[in-house]
């Protein structure tokens, strides 16, 4: 199974190293006025194949190190990076990481690969065809894990399998209806927390109420004197 990711910046680089710990192959297009396909480099994508490796080779021993850093190199040569659409070959997902300049980029990917499933992670877009969904990935992305698919009566039954079958492989819970709608509202409150530092202050404590010193409770016997 194979991917391509278009765009660049953070977004696109992060699932492009997921992806590959996945064990996918996968390439990146971007545009050649960003990305220099010839001296690529990513640290994105360095840490996520650091810290893959380090999950596949637990360390035990001296030479682990290496492994785990061999395995992580070994993984970051297979990405292909390209700026030249001529250069893509057959794939089986579009994964649109474009940003707002880079629209462009997207229907030139699109076209190039007619049959591929196209995955939006750009917000709710209107499906181009019954193959294309899109999906929400909740920041930070690689601490949350957690996306959700946005439902479009357009979009196949095989297709919206396909997507979360993708999510899954890369480590990722998709959310119900339900639970992004709580989610979406959660995400929306924090932003409004994060503007008033006694907010700020409250959230922290109550999401983690474990980190507060604990005062061992004294029977109450030991306070008499006599």
């Amino acid at each position: 199974m194979s991917s391509i990711v278009v765009g660049s910046g953070a977004l696109a680089e992060t699932v492009v190293g997921l992806l590959c710990a996945a064990g996918r192959r996968v390439s990146l297009v971007a545009p050649s006025g960003k990305v220099n396909a010839q001296k690529f480099d990513s640290m994105v994508i360095k840490a996520i194949l650091q810290e893959d490796s380090e999950k596949k080779i637990p360390f035990e021993f001296i030479d682990d190190l290496r492994q785990q850093q061999n395995l992580a190199e070994k993984n970051f040569k297979k990405i292909n990076v390209t700026t030249d659409f001529s250069k893509i070959e057959a794939a089986d997902q579009i994964i649109d990481a474009c940003s707002a300049d880079e629209t462009s980029l997207f229907t030139h990917a699109a076209k190039a690969v007619p049959n591929a499933t196209i995955i939006s992670l750009n917000g709710d877009k209107s499906p181009i065809h019954s193959n294309h969904v899109s999906v929400k990935m909740y920041s930070p992305i690689r601490e949350t894990k957690t996306a959700k698919m946005f439902a479009n009566s357009k979009v196949s039954k095989k297709t919206l399998e396909e997507v979360n079958q993708l999510l899954d492989s890369m480590g990722f819970t998709v959310l119900s209806e339900e639970d992004s709608q709580v989610a979406d509202r959660l995400v929306l409150d924090m932003q409004q927390v994060e503007k008033s530092s006694p907010l700020s202050k409250l959230a922290s404590i109550l999401v983690n109420p474990l980190t507060a010193p604990v005062t061992p409770s004294v029977p109450k016997e030991q306070y008499l004197l006599f």
